[in-house]
């Protein structure tokens, strides 16, 4: 593992709290945090990855109310971390402020966009950190980092006080190292999750084709130990339909959000996430109104398959983190295949939830549960009851 240390300056702005606790006791008073630095804590900046930000922000007046539900649950608040560009990003890398490390892989990519929330909380900084997900933010970094990682359905928790970078996309999510601690912060967000009727489970069998083989390999049977599984087929309509429905709709939100304020005159942007920008700016308008119709059609038939106790089975990225070195080329193809996968909960607008699942050369890879919509209980529970199977029998290659 890397020097705590340098987990530390590259996990956490500068410009956050330190220590921030508004109550002693509560449910999670024995517990420290982090939030992603899109979040808004109270007489602090916002920096979203970006230097012209951070110059120009005010402090913020209020809390987001996403970072005052565990505050007010007596957790301490210990910074703000780190994130890619306006959220524009799968790997954590932040030409600015640098990149997080991850303590699991330390020459590999943490993974993003919540990239210093999944380090720190990786390395033991903290005990659970908030980030926000979009196209697989959470998710993503959770896998990379071997840690629980959940995106709630959308709609669910609010979004105020938050940096929108694709306002029909964004959630709010979490990270911790045991499943425990992920659901205790949960009943903070939903109250007490009682253990629920067992889950119909659901294997996606086509989804553990995307992955790089030797991905796929590790997981398939490591889901099929699950017992009880029943294999269907996700990707339908095929997996372009879904992407070709992904794209058109998560670049207009992110034109309608952020296009103005990153086409200012003299804006400092990263190449990656100019060319993004300008990229959102030219979407068909066809294309996006054929895609929100999709994006039903999509929805009415999972939700139809999830019903009220289905969870399905799918990988949560589709290779090893790339390394850090890794170039820029490597890191399109990986986002396009990774997205096949992440796609599906972010369209059908459904909570997921990464369980840290086998170790492949060394490095952590997820496996994850999508349950229907307000399913967030569902899979916080399940995750704890697999994750232990998991650290009882480990599964490795």
């Amino acid at each position: 593992m890397s020097d705590l240390e340098d987990i530390r300056q590259l996990g956490f702005v500068e410009h956050g709290p330190s220590a921030l606790k508004l109550k002693e006791d509560g449910p999670l008073s024995d517990l420290s945090f982090a939030a992603k630095d899109l979040m808004d804590v109270a007489g602090f900046k916002s920096g979203w990855g970006n230097p012209d930000r951070l110059r120009d922000a005010d402090p913020a007046l209020a809390t987001a109310p996403s970072v005052l539900a565990p505050l007010m649950a007596g957790a301490r608040l210990i910074g703000k971390t780190h994130t890619d560009e306006v959220a524009c990003g799968m790997f954590g890398i932040n030409p600015h402020f640098g990149t997080p490390i991850n303590p699991r892989a330390p020459a590999r990519v943490p993974g993003g966009s919540s990239s210093g929330s999944a380090s720190v909380v990786a390395a033991g900084l903290c005990d659970f950190a908030l980030g926000t997900d979009t196209g697989g933010s959470v998710r993503v970094p959770a896998s990379f980092c071997g840690l629980y990682g959940l995106r709630t359905t959308f709609g669910r928790l609010s979004v105020a006080g938050i940096m929108a970078m694709a306002p029909s996309f964004d959630t709010v999510g979490w990270l911790a190292r045991d499943a425990t601690t992920l659901k205790r912060v949960g009943e903070v967000y939903f109250g007490p999750i009682r253990e629920v009727a067992s889950a119909r489970l659901l294997l996606a069998r086509d989804a553990f084709d995307i992955p790089a083989p030797h991905i796929g390999k590790a997981l398939l049977p490591a889901a099929r130990a699950l017992g009880g599984v029943t294999e269907v087929t996700l990707f339908a309509e095929g997996v372009d339909v879904w992407l070709d429905t992904f794209r058109p709709l998560q670049l207009y939100d992110l034109w309608s959000t952020l296009g103005a304020w990153g086409k200012a005159p003299g804006r400092r942007l990263s190449q990656a996430v100019a060319e993004r920008i300008e990229l959102s700016s030219r979407v068909d308008p066809a294309k996006f109104a054929a895609a929100l119709v999709r994006r039903e059609a999509l929805t009415d038939r999972l939700t139809d398959m999830l019903g009220n106790d289905g969870v399905f089975i799918l990988p949560t990225a589709h290779d090893l983190p790339p390394l850090r070195e890794a170039p820029v080329s490597a890191q399109v193809e990986f986002r396009e295949k990774t997205l096949a996968l992440t796609c599906v909960a972010s369209l059908c607008r459904l909570p997921q939830v990464n369980i840290p699942a086998v170790t492949v050369q060394g490095c952590p890879v997820g496996l994850s549960l999508v349950a229907g919509p307000r399913g967030d209980q569902r899979l916080l529970d399940c995750a704890e009851k697999i994750g232990h199977a998991f650290e009882r029998v480990p599964l490795a290659t």
